[in-house]
């Protein structure tokens, strides 16, 4: 019901210029990811509203599910974010730091896929939305839509002010969730209480027994001097701590193509942050890349789990999206590159909001 109110509110903005739809859609992906934390429950939720709209209004499949992963996969840059917590916890990292460092490369990576569907949009003829609401309209809209809305400030403003912890932030918003669903939508009903539940548990479980393997797992890597000889390899190759940065970067882009985020973030952060730290290297920024460069790795094949998620809504192949999701994908790694190249885009609000 969030998904739809929100998409209710973004797209009358659209009128009918070419390609606008498209820059709603990003919009509204940037939205509920700072609602829902998850790259695929972003994907999975918006896409199933909006996707078959954007079909219907003349979009292409292939693009369509181009933007909605390239979007969707920002779920786990945008605060609140439960990679960045599984980071925060693996490398004892302040999580109010990294929530409030990912709203900037989050912003600046949905204005270039605006701006990427803008363009196609433009170049291919596609129109936005028919008519206009009146004000009134509007305003009836966007109060249907605030309450979904308040959920990321009640986590973020919980957490920042230190009045609540980051798990705490969790319940809370479980319980202002439940509350919505239930008794202000009616969507929720006490029959599917079980079922999310055993969905919950089961995600929970996966998560606590990869993170209760972590701790072992570093101290082995630690005995075995392992950060040691991968910090010697690239040593060897430059002195550059730039360009050190950018192999660690070109390494984390290719694993992330076929491991999933959080896993990948739980067991190389023990192996990288003594290579970070000794490079003198801030380690909210180095999260930040780490966690948009996994999400990209979300939107790339072979595993891919956004994509997957996009095309299995739209009914259409992996091979369909093609060439869009490589603009998307592409459109995506230079927002990293800027990210990574100015440090800044990630470091500035933490240290003001301090």
């Amino acid at each position: 019901m969030a998904a739809a109110q929100i998409d209710e509110a973004c797209k009358y903005d659209t009128g009918k210029d070419s390609g606008r739809i498209g820059r709603s859609r990003g919009c509204e992906l940037r939205i509920f990811g700072a609602i829902s934390g998850s790259g695929v429950a972003t994907t999975a939720a918006i896409g199933g509203v909006m996707g078959p709209e954007m079909v219907k209004k003349g979009y292409g499949k292939g693009f369509t599910a181009s933007i909605l992963v390239g979007a969707g996969a920002l779920g786990i840059v945008i605060l609140p974010s439960l990679s960045m917590v599984v980071y925060g916890t693996s490398g004892s990292v302040s999580i109010g730091d990294l929530f409030l460092a990912g709203i900037i490369p989050g912003i600046l990576t949905v204005a270039f896929l605006v701006i990427l569907a803008v363009i196609i949009g433009k170049k291919r003829g596609y129109r936005g939305a028919e008519g206009r609401l009146t004000a009134g309209d509007r305003v009836k809209i966007f109060i249907d839509a605030l309450l979904p809305l308040f959920m990321p400030v009640i986590i973020l403003g919980g957490v920042l002010s230190g009045v609540i912890t980051p798990t705490e932030s969790a319940v809370i918003a479980v319980v202002y969730a439940f509350i919505l669903a239930m008794f202000v939508y009616k969507e929720l009903k006490l029959k599917d209480i079980v079922n999310i539940c055993t969905s919950s548990a089961i995600s929970s479980a996966i998560i606590l027994f990869i993170m209760s393997t972590a701790a072992p797992f570093g101290w082995i890597m630690a005995t075995q001097n392992i950060p040691e000889l991968i910090a010697n390899v690239l040593l060897s190759i430059s002195r550059n701590p730039t360009v050190i940065y950018l192999l660690i970067i070109l390494l984390l882009l290719f694993l992330g193509t076929f491991m999933e985020t959080n896993s990948t973030i739980i067991l190389l952060t023990p192996i990288l942050l003594p290579l970070v730290t000794s490079l003198g290297m801030d380690l909210i920024h180095f999260g930040i890349s780490m966690i948009l460069n996994l999400a990209i790795g979300g939107a790339t094949p072979p595993l891919a789990v956004c994509l997957f998620t996009s095309t299995r809504i739209l009914k259409i192949r992996v091979e369909d999206t093609f060439p869009d999701i490589l603009y998307v994908c592409g459109t995506m790694v230079l927002a990293l590159l800027l990210v990574v190249l100015i440090p800044q885009l990630s470091l500035f609000l933490p240290s003001v909001l301090k």
